[in-house]
């Protein structure tokens, strides 16, 4: 069952904007980023992922499922850009409330200013924002799970510390700036330090809830070790493994035996019936 929590941090936050008369601004942030986790809930829940919660960070949000990177790449694509994609009914949403005297013109500027700040910050290149996780998307249609994985947190320190570079020479210091991007550096060490276990639990997915994927044939050989073979695979693809002077065995067949404990790929051609 879905719900929404708010980090402890935000509360802090939100009492720090309060006694600092920002609480008009922090009120404003909160409700975009909430509708724009909506809108990432939305299309999860119309794609039939499990969702577990949604949380309102400091700098953010963030949407919780089951999916382990077990679904179709083209359904989490749609699940990335859907929050993104809230930011332009919002801004039509205030304009309209603007033009009909709803809105005075401070408040419905403040809107316009921050919706656009929240848009453009999420689509940096950066994980966990939104913008990283296209990047991450993306290294997954062209390379093994195993492999984008690890890319995309590189990829992420490195677009991170370029923007921090050209903000320090550009920009005058700001401590939220600062807080953000150790916030974000420090979000890119936990995910560095759960590699393996976001791994495993790709792995569990397919072979717990598999999805009907398009066939690719995986060439291995009978000395090969299962860890190896099994960091090859790939996100959008169901796979085949030809075996070398052995019999080919299915994905299913081969994570049976890594999960039963075996090493290597002959070990399984052995024990097959």
């Amino acid at each position: 069952m879905s719900k929404i929590t708010v980090h402890p941090l935000t509360w802090i936050f939100g009492a720090a904007a309060a006694a600092t008369g920002l609480f008009l601004e922090a009120i404003c942030v909160a409700l975009i980023l909430f509708i724009h986790e909506l809108g990432h809930a939305a299309a999860a829940r119309a794609a039939g992922w499990r969702i577990v919660k949604i949380e309102l960070l400091p700098f953010g949000g963030k949407l919780e499922t089951d999916e382990h990177a077990g679904r179709p790449l083209v359904e989490e694509w749609l699940v990335v850009v859907s929050g993104p994609f809230m930011h332009v009914p919002m801004f039509i949403a205030g304009v309209l409330l603007h033009k009909a005297g709803w809105l005075d013109a401070h408040l419905a500027d403040l809107l316009f200013q921050l919706n656009a700040f929240i848009f453009l910050f999420n689509l940096l290149p950066v994980l966990p924002l939104d913008g990283g996780k296209m990047v991450q998307l993306l290294l997954c249609a062209l390379q093994p799970y195993y492999k984008a994985y690890k890319q995309s947190i590189f990829f992420s320190f490195a677009a991170l510390s370029v923007i921090l570079a050209a903000a320090a020479v550009l920009l005058p210091f700001y401590a939220q700036l600062l807080l953000t991007a150790s916030y974000i550096a420090v979000q890119l060490l936990v995910m560095w330090k759960e590699k393996e276990v976001m791994f495993i639990r790709f792995l569990t997915a397919r072979y717990y809830d598999p999805v009907s994927l398009r066939l690719y044939c995986l060439p291995v050989l009978k000395s090969d070790r299962l860890l190896l073979t099994v960091r090859r695979f790939k996100r959008n693809r169901t796979h085949t493994l030809q075996v070398k002077n052995g019999r080919n065995m299915t994905e299913e067949q081969l994570l049976q035996s890594f999960f039963g404990g075996k090493k290597y790929i002959r070990e399984v051609d052995e024990n097959m019936d």
